[in-house]
């Protein structure tokens, strides 16, 4: 079967640089996606994407597909004849022209049809058309008197089979074999003449059309432009990523600002370089911030030294900006700010920020007298916690809520511990970033996230399906985070009846929105588990327990994970099971076991092991050492398998019967003191 190149490219004006990426893997996905569907074998995948452009080619599609033979099997020879006369139109033929199979259930009617492969060349326009409807675009927009939808203005396209176009129209374009090169640096359209030569036609343009290709350019000449000053570059990843989608041809230039303007905060001159100017700025060994910043230009200047002053003019209002702020702030009290927050709506139902700031404040005190915290300086760090939101620099710069409050409680004269904990409650932001240094601010953590869950869970408000609009999820994930990483051993349903406590608005159905927030929590730790490779059959052996405490949880977990490496504990979980399946047909009846009425060794032994375990198991679960206490239950497991294989549970004599149920139910009692560990059995 022959084979030949692909290439589509879509022109368009600037697209947006933060969706440029999921664009562009999700064109390339859908096309993959429906070549597959097509039965049509490729060679490599590339997805290019550049501001003015998406692309994909692939090497080595097949050109036709192949031939098939469609079967379809009708109804039996024995059905009415309507039926095969029905089934025979249904297929264009006539009756006699089915065929009749033998099968183990009799004969039926069968058509057979052979089926010429399509020309992938036809398929092409259809496969491309999905794929632009499949693309995550929140809203599309239309141009000129055109009724076609995109996100941006479409201007070109090209979709080309190996040397010729497909002979197709999109948004009311017709094909061509016609690109466009950098704005600056090249002039006129140039004329794709294959495929293979695309990615290197239109660098020759000036247009680096591979994002990752633009993206190690940015971080390469970043790395040198700072060398060449003697610092070292912070690239954030996301601010290379929106960076690489707004450039063409990459050429980063080095500026400098007033050093006068280091006596801003550091994280508010970072967050008016990037959100705004888009700039990387640069710290020395000790990670200090120095007075210098990168620029990714779109172009190759002949005078660089005009782009970089020009640059500097730009980002000097900025800073001044954040350094008029920063003033204008500390004259003021954080704590003074606070009466501005009753004007401030947390949720219709919920109340102002300033009610949200006096339930977490109390119930950051709470949190702390359990968790040996200072109660003091975590209630003080809640009243101070939501009052920066008021203040001139985090309205401008929303991403510096609770870093101002920590620098201006500290310029406040507030203890240092309360004022980091005004910034660390709002920790960990996102997966795998950094937790609470403090208990105070663990503290203080603890307490936002549960406000927030406990107040949208009793207005029946919870996440559904993919919305989430208070990121929920989020802060579920951080609040078992922090207790089971910190090791705190808190009674979570306990700390939900304190919070609702806390909601004066919140009175009805407070058992089932508790029961409700409880199991949305700990379902949470299904892929915390599943992130650390642990087996969901672990997690769900565990959760059959309950356990009030996300930390008691774990060091479940954790046990269960390590009891599965134990040569036996398959056999102990399968035998686990067996007593279950046994107990569930008769009854659990009395735990209680009569060793006058145990006839046979086997029961014997398996009542003294049973002991032994048992004495052993009291000492270990007290401890919470719930390793021990499910190692000690390996020396059940070739008891219980020997009195399956000797004794009769279901004996004649009602009374060594149920005195053998009874030994049962204690073994059963045993086993689940740390998981259900029959969930285990395969």
């Amino acid at each position: 079967m022959s084979q030949a190149d692909f290439l589509f490219e879509l022109g368009t004006e600037e697209l947006p640089p933060k969706s440029l990426q999921t664009l562009a893997h999700a064109l390339r996905d859908s096309i993959i996606k429906q070549l597959g569907q097509a039965n049509l074998s490729h060679g490599e995948v590339t997805s290019y994407a550049s501001p003015r452009r998406l692309a994909v080619t692939i090497s080595q599609l097949q050109q036709q597909q192949e031939d098939r033979q469609d079967m379809r099997r009708g109804p039996s020879l024995s059905a009415p004849e309507q039926a095969a006369q029905g089934f025979a139109r249904s297929c264009g033929v006539e009756l006699a022209d089915l065929d009749v199979i033998e099968t183990d259930k009799g004969q039926y009617y069968q058509f057979k049809n052979q089926v010429t492969g399509a020309a992938t060349s036809s398929l092409l326009p259809a496969i491309i058309e999905q794929a632009l409807a499949d693309l995550p675009i929140a809203k599309r927009m239309r141009w000129g008197a055109s009724r076609a939808e995109f996100v941006r203005p479409v201007h070109w396209f090209i979709l080309m089979l190996g040397m010729q176009l497909v002979d197709c129209s999109i948004f009311g374009l017709n094909n061509g074999n016609q690109s466009r090169g950098h704005r600056f640096h090249s002039a006129g359209n140039i004329t794709i003449d294959s495929p293979a030569s695309y990615a290197e036609q239109l660098r020759a343009a000036h247009v680096i059309v591979d994002f990752d290709e633009r993206k190690a350019i940015i971080r390469e000449q970043v790395a040198a432009e700072a060398a060449k000053i003697g610092a070292n570059a912070v690239v954030d990843e996301g601010l290379l990523n929106e960076v690489s989608a707004l450039v063409e041809w990459p050429v980063c230039l080095c500026g400098k600002f007033d050093e006068a303007f280091l006596a801003v905060p550091a994280q508010a001159l970072i967050s008016s370089m990037a959100e705004h100017q888009k700039y990387f700025h640069l710290v020395d060994d000790n990670g200090n911030i120095l007075p210098y910043f990168i620029t990714v230009s779109n172009l190759i200047s002949k005078d660089a030294q005009q782009v970089i002053a020009g640059n500097e003019r730009v980002i000097r209002p900025r800073l001044a900006d954040a350094a008029f702020f920063f003033e204008t702030d500390k004259k003021s009290s954080l704590e003074s700010r606070n009466p501005a927050l009753e004007k401030v709506v947390f949720q219709a139902d919920l109340g102002t920020l300033a009610d949200k700031t006096r339930r977490i404040a109390s119930l950051a005190g709470t949190i702390a007298n359990q968790i040996g915290a200072d109660a003091g300086k975590a209630t003080r760090a809640g009243i101070l916690a939501k009052a920066d939101l008021n203040t001139e620099m985090v309205l401008e710069f929303g991403d510096l809520q609770g870093l101002m409050g920590h620098v201006y409680a500290l310029n406040d004269g507030e203890d240092a511990i309360t004022a980091a904990a005004i910034e660390q409650h709002y920790w960990p932001k996102f997966a795998g970033d950094k937790l609470p240094a403090s208990p105070e601010a663990s503290a203080l953590a603890l307490a936002d996230r549960l406000d927030t869950l406990v107040g949208l869970f009793g207005i029946k408000q919870p996440p559904t399906g993919s919305k989430d609009p208070y990121a929920l999820r989020r802060a579920t994930v951080g609040l078992l985070r922090i207790m089971i990483e910190q090791q705190l051993d808190l009674d979570l349903v306990a700390l939900i009846d304190e919070a609702y406590s806390l909601h004066a608005t919140l009175k009805q159905e407070q058992a089932i929105t508790r029961e409700q927030l409880h199991s949305f929590i700990i379902e949470r730790l299904r892929a915390y588990y599943d992130d650390q490779q642990i087996k969901t059959e672990v997690y769900l052996a565990v959760n059959a327990n309950k356990p009030a405490s996300p930390l008691d949880f774990d060091r479940r977990v954790k046990a269960v994970n390590h009891f599965l490496t134990l040569d036996s504990a398959s056999d102990l979980a399968a035998s686990n099971k067996r007593v279950g399946n046994i107990l569930s047909k008769n009854g659990n009846g009395s735990a209680n076991v009569d060793s006058a009425l145990l006839e046979e060794a086997a029961e014997i032994n398996l009542a003294k092991a049973l002991q032994s375990v048992a004495t052993s198991n009291a000492n270990s679960i007290a401890n919470g050492d719930y390793q021990a206490t499910l190692s000690a239950l390996a020396n059940l497991a070739q008891p219980l398998e020997d009195f399956f294989a000797n004794t009769m549970v279901m004996a004649d004599d009602e009374a060594i019967k149920n005195n053998r149920l009874a030994l049962l139910t204690s073994i059963q009692t045993e086993l689940g003191r740390v998981a259900d560990i029959a969930l285990l059995a395969q």
